[in-house]
């Protein structure tokens, strides 16, 4: 990082890494298979639901072994590869072969509707889609229309036969039965770090429609690299064994994901969410350190089914992807007989993952700057670097800052300064200690669970419907989820009644499920604008907070 960034006043700075962040590697590619390689024969990926078993020499095997196929089957430099599926042990393979040979892989919600897959895959154009059952029907429906995917393969469990009429090679058909004669003799093309992208990830903007953020071979490289270090990981008492539950399309549980395979944290992947599942996969496997969403710190909190279960081993509980209130994270720990540690953090998808993170037990605080990275708070107004307990928007610079938006120049350009400032859109101030305290918002984004809901999307679905006149979409405050998609509606005159269930329905029938309007339907005479017609967002919180009161 240039000195003017460090010297600048009011700039925070994580501080060094002790190692290297490329470890001599030329590529992102090269370091997985000198990591995967050194890891050796201990298992590092165990199914929570199968028990099947992956060592990490297992898994740089089979990746090799797809990066072949691949290769004889023409992926190119720069190629797409997308996976929409459910976390399985085949996702960091398909991962780790793309990267491999210098493609780009692109993990999808499986959840998506036809319309979100639709404009998604028509901006990332795939070469290639690894896709399970549900999104597979989904892609397959619209296959005329993606002439760029040369290659569709099933992701389904190992041994498992395609549906009859799908007539689609399985990815456990892709691998030879004779093992390779060296898991080194491949190395990896160079790449220039800082500019050849590995990972996209998308992430919804507030025009409504998901953006492609571009995260290079050195921004991937930099979360490994800080991840090995993070004391989180290093200073655990007990053998370190973590559970893969965020899904691996998200940048928090993708990231993971890679932290198990590369650093040496032997992970049990779940598929899905079930309460007992969740119990007795951490009970079972005695996993010692997870990392959720606030719906589950809730659970894990209050639910009576904890008290089945035997947890305790567990002694790292780390939450992300939304604010935890504190009370939460009392009662998980009071819950919790060995979890010292339960700690809250910092990121989004545009800096490759976590920026800040708690290693205290400072009230409210999402913690203090990671290692390689820079932060400010600005006057909204001015741009002007703001001092400790000042509030102003969040800004971050550093090695794990995105490249930018795929095909979107002006929302790059919105999103990141000439001087390589990402600016967060979130609102908050840093104290004396250098501890940060997120207090609102700048987007409208509305944060449900660890999903970005753009309002504008909502009210767009709204606002086709014949009997909807006028609507906005805001966030209801809720301890479990964060926030709840909620709307005003004014309908036209003159028209048969709607209730809030039937447009809820209606919602619900276009959009994923993260995107339905769980705060409610509130209907109104007029929604509050300003002069020049921008939505007055905060009265209708406001207004949302009174009837929630009164409940």
């Amino acid at each position: 990082m240039e000195a003017g960034a460090a010297s600048e006043r009011f700039v925070v700075y994580g501080g060094d890494l002790r190692h290297s962040i490329e470890d001599g590697c030329r590529s992102f590619g090269e370091l997985v298979i000198k990591r995967l390689y050194r890891n050796g024969t201990e298992v590092g990926l165990v199914d929570g639901v199968t028990g099947q078993q992956c060592t990490y020499h297992e898994i740089l095997e089979r990746s090799l072994k797809l990066a072949n196929r691949f290769h004889r089957l023409g992926l190119k430099r720069g190629s797409v590869v997308a996976i929409a599926s459910e976390n399985s042990l085949q996702f960091p393979i398909v991962t780790f072969a793309t990267i491999m040979l210098g493609g780009t892989i692109l993990p999808l919600n499986p959840s998506y509707t036809a319309g979100e897959m639709a404009h998604v895959l028509q901006l990332t154009k795939p070469w290639s889609i690894f896709a399970s059952s549900k999104p597979l029907a989904t892609i397959r429906a619209m296959r005329d229309r993606l002439p760029f995917v040369k290659l569709l393969v099933a992701l389904i469990p190992p041994r498992t036969e395609c549906p009859a009429d799908a007539k689609l090679p399985t990815l456990d058909e892709f691998f030879d039965r004779s093992p390779l004669h060296s898991l080194t003799s491949f190395t990896p093309q160079p790449v220039r770090l800082k500019e050849h992208v590995a990972v996209m990830v998308m992430s919804s903007g507030t025009t409504g429609l998901p953006k492609a953020v571009q995260l290079t071979h050195h921004n991937v490289m930099t979360v490994m690299a800080y991840q090995a270090e993070d004391p989180r990981y290093t200073e655990l008492p007990v053998p370190i064994r973590v559970l893969g539950l965020l899904p691996f399309y998200h940048v928090f549980g993708f990231m993971l994901s890679l932290n198990s395979c590369l650093n040496r944290v032997p992970m049990v992947v779940l598929s899905h969410y079930e309460p007992r599942l969740f119990l007795r996969t951490i009970q079972e496997h005695r996993i010692t350190m997870v990392s959720l969403v606030p719906p589950l710190m809730v659970f894990l909190a209050k639910h009576p089914l904890v008290e089945e279960y035997d947890l305790s081993s567990l002694h790292a509980v780390l939450s992300g992807a939304a604010p935890l209130s504190k009370e939460i994270e009392d009662l998980v720990r009071a819950r919790l007989p060995n979890a010292r540690t339960v700690r809250t953090g910092y990121g989004m998808s545009e800096t490759s993952l976590g920026v800040i993170s708690r290693v205290n037990d400072k009230v409210g605080s999402v913690g203090k700057v990671h290692k390689t990275t820079y932060v400010k708070v600005i006057d909204l107004d001015t741009g002007v670097p703001l001092g400790p307990g000042q509030t102003g928007e969040i800004c971050v610079k550093g090695p794990l800052v995105m490249k930018g938006y795929l095909n979107n120049e002006q929302a790059t350009r919105e999103m990141l300064d000439a001087d390589g400032w990402l600016r967060t859109g979130d609102i908050g101030y840093y104290d004396e200690e250098q501890d940060f305290f997120i207090v609102d918002r700048l987007k409208d984004l509305i944060k449900y669970k660890a999903f970005q809901v753009p309002p504008a999307e909502l009210e767009d679905v709204l606002l086709s419907h014949p009997k909807v006149r006028d609507a906005a979409v805001v966030g209801l405050p809720d301890e479990a989820a964060g926030e709840l998609p909620a709307a005003f509606v004014v309908l036209q005159p003159d028209t048969e009644p709607i209730t809030e269930a039937q447009l809820g329905q209606y919602v619900a029938s276009k959009l994923s499920p993260h995107k339905w309007l769980r705060g409610g339907v509130y209907f109104v005479q007029e929604i509050p604008k300003t002069g020049s017609g921008k939505l007055l967002r905060r009265q209708l919180r406001q207004t949302l907070q009174k009837q929630k009161a009164k409940l």
